[in-house]
């Protein structure tokens, strides 16, 4: 084939393909697109495996990979925990039986192939291994071993590991695969747009004037800022780059991270404090909240657990393989009546403010470990608590960050926010909160209302100045605070109002306004596009063949982004994109 002659100005370099995130899906995605070809073993007779899928393999030709094979007919009726159909094959493949507690060689072999390699390049803000390398070292993970390698290795241990062993297979993961001309750490990416269109046909499949996206960044090694122009994007960016919060109010006393958890604690061991101060509140009812309970008592911290009713992820966890696990569960179960050292659980409450004592601060830069002043609402009594804590932990999930993808919506067909400020009677003679269950469950779904107002030349209806409130003179009447910006030429307002519970006024309402960032949600690429991107609830909309996102030709995600949150089932969404992009480069 003659070679492509056109050329990119200096600043820009043209890749078949880039891959945005250098955790486990990026690394995995690299690996295939490096040439190495997936082909199916002899499968033994005594192993147990779906007969269906055992009598469609045996149809597969003889030397035919899994590249050229029908993966959507292979996996037809398969089930397990990822929603995704070439997922559940792949894993199929890899472990064998694994969820039967049987330890069987992978059914497949890895072949390299330099006719199958795809110029790609992986970027990402860290070492390979993503967020990996963020927890505390010594957390374990919820899978064993044997489920967390990645081809072409396989482990049959049935330990769990360390984060920190994670950490380091994956960065030893990169140079054993001989990855390491594709990736480039340390960088940013900031955009992606599409490329400029450009005069002529493409001379070849790997033309720069066949490019559609132009992914643009800033690279904290060279301290300079960077371009690629490539054919096919992979979004494998990870599902926890955003942490969920409580108010502002709340938010800025707060960590919301483990490793954040661990780093205040070490320096409350540096500091001269009574053990009456060393002391600790934590926001949350699931794995992570658990881990910073243990995280917390092993440091000598006195734990203070909010929580809902105990998640259901740690009520699953059987008590063999996960006995950590099992009594955070117990002590929270337990409620306040259990006698547990260093350990008080708070069921059914909320924060309702939180001060900072006029005390000298432990660092100077350290703004979140310095003595506080909590106030709680038991939201069964109806009753106020109030707590000296030097440490506030929420822990309560998080999502993904896209704000790169910034420009490949119309943000004017889609609603960032609602706005309602809503008045309410309170009765003396009731529990004003008696039923106020779902309202913390919802996050203050039922009292406060998220709005979105647009207008020009900030136009006043009826006193309200733009904020669609329900009453007259809503924003005179309130004690809101609302965000104005300009955007695409119109005046855009934030709000967010929430009613304070109070026992002794007939009217209490006040509203309190957050900055959102509707990119950073992803909104418009979800399966449902007017809600932000979640790993669990609203994952990246998919063709489930191909993992190519609805809508958007060429670019492709795969791991958490699509809901498959063990690393077990992310090689089966790599093998889903780079068959397809064998497909379509050989059709071309």
């Amino acid at each position: 084939m003659k070679p492509c002659q056109h050329t990119l100005s200096d600043d820009v370099v043209y890749k078949d393909v880039v891959v945005i995130g250098n955790g486990p899906s990026g690394m995995v995605t690299s690996f295939m697109l490096a040439g190495n070809v997936p082909y199916l073993k002899e499968i033994p007779e005594d192993l147990p495996i779906d007969e269906m899928l055992r009598a469609r393999l045996s149809n597969m030709p003889p030397g035919q990979s899994l590249y050229e094979a029908d993966l959507v007919e292979l996996a037809e009726g398969l089930e397990g925990r990822s929603q995704n159909p070439i997922s559940l094959l792949m894993d199929n493949l890899l472990r064998p039986c694994a969820d039967l507690g049987i330890q069987a060689d992978s059914l497949i072999e890895w072949r390299y192939d330099v006719e199958k390699e795809i110029d790609h390049v992986v970027l990402g803000r860290g070492p390979p291994g993503g967020s990996w390398h963020t927890f505390p070292p010594n957390v374990l993970t919820l899978s064993p071993g044997a489920w967390l390698s990645l081809p072409p290795h396989t482990t049959d241990s049935t330990e769990r590991l360390t984060a920190s062993g994670v950490a380091e297979y994956c960065r030893r993961y990169v140079q054993a695969c001989h990855l390491q001309r594709y990736f480039r750490c340390g960088v940013v990416v900031t955009s992606v747009t599409a490329a400029p269109r450009t005069p002529g046909a493409p001379c070849s499949p790997a033309c720069p004037r066949g490019a559609g996206y132009c992914v643009s960044g800033y690279d904290h090694n060279e301290q300079r800022g960077f371009r690629y122009v490539c054919r096919r994007v992979v979004v494998a960016a990870g599902a926890c780059d955003r942490p969920n919060a409580l108010p502002e109010h709340i938010s800025t006393h707060a960590v919301h991270q483990l490793g954040d958890l661990e780093r205040a604690a070490q320096l409350l061991d540096t500091k001269k404090i009574s053990d009456n101060d060393r002391s600790v509140l934590i926001v949350g009812s699931g794995v992570s909240a658990a881990d910073a309970v243990r995280l917390a008592r092993s440091s000598h911290l006195h734990v203070y657990h909010l929580h809902r009713t105990a998640a259901d992820s740690l009520a699953k966890l059987p008590l063999i393989n996960y006995p950590d696990y099992n009594q955070v569960y117990k002590m929270m179960c337990d409620g306040p009546s259990g006698n547990h050292p260093n350990y008080n659980s708070l069921p059914e409450h909320m924060i309702v403010e939180v001060t900072t004592l006029h005390s000298p601060r432990l660092h100077e830069d350290e703004e979140k470990v310095c003595l506080k002043k909590v106030k709680l609402l038991n939201l069964t009594t109806n009753k106020t608590i109030e707590l000296t804590v030097s440490i506030i932990a929420v822990l309560i999930g998080s999502k993904p960050d896209l704000f790169f993808l910034q420009t490949n919506f119309d943000l004017n067909t889609i609603d960032i926010k609602k706005c309602k400020c809503n008045e309410k009677k309170i009765d003396d003679k009731q529990c004003f909160l008696k039923n106020h269950w779902h309202y913390f469950k919802s996050v203050l779904g039922q009292s406060i209302q998220s709005c979105k107002s647009r207008y020009l030349n900030y136009t006043e209806i009826n006193g309200n100045i733009g904020t669609k409130c329900s009453i007259p003179d809503c924003n005179k009447r309130d004690t809101c605070t609302c965000c104005t910006k300009a955007e695409r030429g119109l005046a855009v307002r934030e709000c967010k109002c929430e009613i304070i519970p109070y026992s002794n006024l007939q009217q209490e309402k006040s509203c309190q306004c957050q900055p959102t960032n509707p990119y950073s949600s992803g909104l418009g690429y979800g399966i449902d596009p007017k809600k932000p991107v979640d790993g669990r609830s609203n994952p990246v909309a998919i063709d489930k063949s191909t993992h190519e996102l609805i809508n958007y030709p060429g670019m492709y995600a795969l791991g958490p982004l699509t809901a498959d949150n063990f690393i077990r089932f992310i090689p089966g969404g790599a093998l889903a994109l780079v068959s397809y992009i064998h497909r379509e480069t050989k059709s071309e």
